[in-house]
């Protein structure tokens, strides 16, 4: 009986933090966000087709870690305080968590992490600039393409090759896409 209550618990706590550890698309994510005084930027991140649903949990905590590392450093930062710590073990603690957590992250997600794609675009709606409206329309075509090929798959109307092929002609052609702005630096 305990079993089975560990494992409905877990079953729940897995659909309840899924969505939020996995992210809503599997192949990356893609933000559009209006700024100050007509400015638009567009962000469309791809992983690695082929990565599995734990490399793309680490890579996803890797890239969110400067954010979540911070949150849980003040919430140790704070327990440490309650108990009555003094200022150089809460410093030091703190840090050494930060840091320790950083490593982890870094080690977790491998290899994979230096594969990621990421590619940006921004554009203001005060000044006309084709060249980078054509940038923001490749993005957005891009994304289009790939939530196109998510819904397919939902459906049932594609299988799951098939999805991994439109996802990796995806990342191919934005690595592509990229190879001139990697070799300028």
């Amino acid at each position: 009986m305990n079993s089975a209550r560990t494992v409905s618990s877990g079953i729940l706590l897995n659909r309840w933090l899924s969505p939020v550890v996995d992210g809503r698309c599997r192949w990356g994510s893609y933000t559009v966000a209006v700024g100050r005084y007509g400015s638009v930027a567009y962000r469309l991140v791809v992983y690695p087709p082929g990565i599995s649903a734990r490399q793309r949990r680490w890579v996803r905590l890797w890239r969110g870690w400067p954010i979540l590392g911070l949150v849980c450093v003040l919430g140790a930062f704070m327990m440490m305080a309650e108990a009555g710590a003094s200022i150089l073990v809460i410093l030091t603690g703190s840090t050494a968590f930060y840091a320790l957590g950083a490593v982890a992250v870094v080690r977790g997600a491998g290899p994979v992490r230096k594969q990621v794609i990421e590619l940006t675009a921004a554009r203001s709606t005060l000044v006309p600039d084709s060249r980078h409206t054509r940038e923001c329309r490749y993005l957005a075509s891009l994304a289009a393409t790939l939530a196109t090929a998510d819904h397919a798959l939902e459906e049932g109307l594609s299988t799951p090759a098939e999805h991994e092929m439109v996802w990796s002609a995806i990342y191919s052609n934005a690595e592509h896409h990229l190879a001139p702005a990697r070799t300028v630096k």
